[in-house]
């Protein structure tokens, strides 16, 4: 019995095509039916994070039924969006709720938050101290741009999976205080592999990691940092320090 994609693998594919053709319009839907799709799937952060990119860019477009589709996904009429001043408009796609914020790494790392991508951390929402914030699938493009699918395409070639299902094992930690950046790839039956990502980011650094092979013994679970001398990701001495 042949299987049928899952939406949100259609969508993807969707928003592929329109990206290489350049046509905007079929981006913006396919934005937004991807958005909706994760919605569904219970992967809300994304599906938040690309609905208010359909929106916007439809908005742009003057395409009000793709527009309206993805304000409804969000909650939210086309009615009430074209009532707003354009400074309110900007920051409601401009969001804000995609991301969760936590007091330590090691909550941020729970099982529980990688899952979900939401904090139960009582002690942040007393005191409002944001230590490490966490994006999840989707969400880390917003920081890191077309890197992310890139990587995840080529995650998925080697387990296996969609580019879709893949970019959801991706959890970037930004740790507020001293300014590190973390790229957690949730491996299968191993720890998160994590690429502590250099302050200068380049081409060079981003290919490697793209061809980096995260389920290879001696990657798959560690803590990798990139060295500018050899080109290359090395496992950090002494094992993991977790920022």
């Amino acid at each position: 019995m042949t299987t049928q994609p899952l939406p949100a693998d259609v969508a993807a594919d969707a928003l592929g095509t329109a990206r290489a053709s350049g046509a905007s319009l079929e981006e913006a839907r396919a934005l937004g039916e991807l958005g909706t799709a994760l919605l569904a799937a219970g992967r809300t952060s994304e599906g938040r994070y690309l609905c208010r990119r359909a929106a916007g860019l439809a908005d742009r477009l003057g395409e009000r039924d793709v527009a309206d589709a993805a304000l409804a996904a969000l909650g939210f009429g086309l009615a009430q969006f074209e009532e707003l001043d354009g400074q309110w408009r900007a920051a409601l796609l401009a969001g804000g709720d995609e991301t969760e914020h936590f007091l330590s790494p090691a909550v941020a790392r729970s099982a529980e938050s990688y899952r979900t991508g939401r904090s139960s951390d009582d002690a942040f929402r007393i005191t409002g101290s944001t230590v490490v914030e966490l994006a999840c699938g989707y969400v880390v493009v917003k920081f890191l741009g077309p890197f992310v699918e890139a990587f995840a395409k080529k995650l998925g070639e080697r387990l296996g999976e969609t580019t879709a299902t893949a970019i959801g094992r991706l959890r970037l930690l930004r740790h507020h205080k001293h300014g590190r950046v973390e790229l957690d790839v949730l491996t299968p039956d191993a720890p998160p592999t994590t690429l502590v990502l250099p302050a200068d980011f380049d081409d060079v650094a981003r290919l490697a990691a793209i061809e980096l092979d995260v389920g290879a013994d001696g990657i798959r679970g560690a803590e990798l940092h990139w060295d500018a001398a050899s080109g290359r990701w090395r496992q950090a001495e002494g094992g993991r320090t977790d920022g």
